[in-house]
């Protein structure tokens, strides 16, 4: 009896250390599987993009990601410069769009793509004033006297619109706070104008001095001198210089991400699309001035007193503004809408039934 009792003791002190031995050989199998996945996972999946996390699901703010969309601008725009003649205000209005393309790495941003920007531009022009002397005034009754028939333009306006095209080239970094995603976006743009139109809108009048007799002559259709006439021409395009324009922008991003994955992901956890908006503002660094030698007024001596006849272009079209300098300005509201394309994610804390 004793015996057996000794033997049974013997048993119960075996058997959980066979037990516990097999348990032990079963754990070194599974880490060992588990850790050839990870280096099959690190080694053959170059460009996944949670590689640099070690194949952990982290945010949409971490790791590598590529994103497709576009943009939506809308502007308040002015030709800045610095020539006597032509003032900056009242400006005008401009739209964009741009197809874009991103990269991002973790908080860091690059951007480029391809777009069109419409630009309207209105520049008031200080009023003229130009002398014609020795002239004759041949109406019929009147003896040849000599006068000086000047002529008084005001009022005037000059209109230009054009199409450009656009190739972006910006860098940025994301502001994460508890508050939410902010970002700033830096760089520059190429900006190329290859349609347009411009427009001059403007009053005249014609009067005469005449040395033989005492005040002015106004108001005389008879003799050609007219007031307050209405004028309008319609030009070509400015031929605006190849620019390139600075750009800044700061706003807020807003995304459809959930938060954090886990090792059940899904396609709706997955769907990745962020829409921003901001303010921004353009401003170009090359002088983009014309440089032609069209006239401001052309007054044709044949035609002298018949307005329909007069010549005038943009006044940033003309010889008078070769000297100087010219660039653009845009401040506005920038909205883009961009969709990512994650790679294949893997979780290495996951048993080999849940990968």
């Amino acid at each position: 009896m004793r015996k057996l009792q000794y033997a049974l003791l013997i048993l119960c002190f075996i058997c959980p250390q066979m037990a516990w031995g097999q348990r032990r050989f079963e754990m070194a199998e599974h880490w060992e599987y588990q850790l050839q996945r990870l280096n099959d996972f690190t080694t053959n999946d170059v460009g996944n993009k949670t590689d640099v996390f070690w194949g952990l699901h982290t945010s949409q703010y971490a790791g590598s990601h590529h994103l497709l969309g576009f943009s939506v601008e809308g502007s308040w725009t002015a030709f800045l410069n610095n020539m006597p003649q032509a003032k900056i205000l009242p400006g005008g209005g401009a739209a964009g769009l741009h197809l874009l393309y991103e990269y991002q790495y973790s908080g860091l941003l690059f951007q480029t793509g391809v777009g069109v920007n419409y630009q309207r531009v209105y520049n008031n022009v200080t009023d003229t004033s130009i002398y014609h002397y020795n002239m004759h005034d041949t109406w019929e009754g009147v003896n040849d006297v000599e006068f000086t028939l000047k002529h008084d333009f005001y009022h005037r306006r000059d209109f230009a619109h054009q199409l450009y095209g656009q190739v972006p080239l910006y860098i940025g970094h994301y502001l994460l706070s508890p508050a939410g995603v902010g970002y700033w976006m830096a760089g520059v743009h190429f900006n190329y104008a290859f349609w347009g139109g411009t427009k001059q809108q403007l009053e005249g009048s014609t009067m005469g001095q005449y040395e033989a007799y005492l005040g002015i002559w106004r108001e005389m259709d008879n003799h050609g001198f007219r007031k307050d006439v209405p004028i309008e021409r319609k030009g070509d395009k400015l031929n605006l210089k190849l620019d390139v324009m600075a750009h800044a922008e700061m706003g807020y991003e807003i995304t459809t991400y959930h938060g954090p994955h886990n090792y059940r992901v899904t396609a709706a956890s997955r769907t990745d699309v962020r829409v921003r908006l901001a303010a921004f503002v353009d401003m170009g660094i090359l002088n983009i001035c014309p440089q032609t030698n069209n006239v401001f007024y052309d007054t044709p001596m044949e035609t002298i007193y018949d307005f329909p006849t007069y010549r005038m272009d943009h006044v940033f079209s003309t010889a008078d503004a070769k000297a100087f300098w010219l660039r653009n300005l845009y401040a506005g509201i920038r909205m883009t809408v961009l969709i990512g394309f994650p790679g294949n994610e893997h979780c290495i804390l996951c048993d080999p039934w849940r990968h």
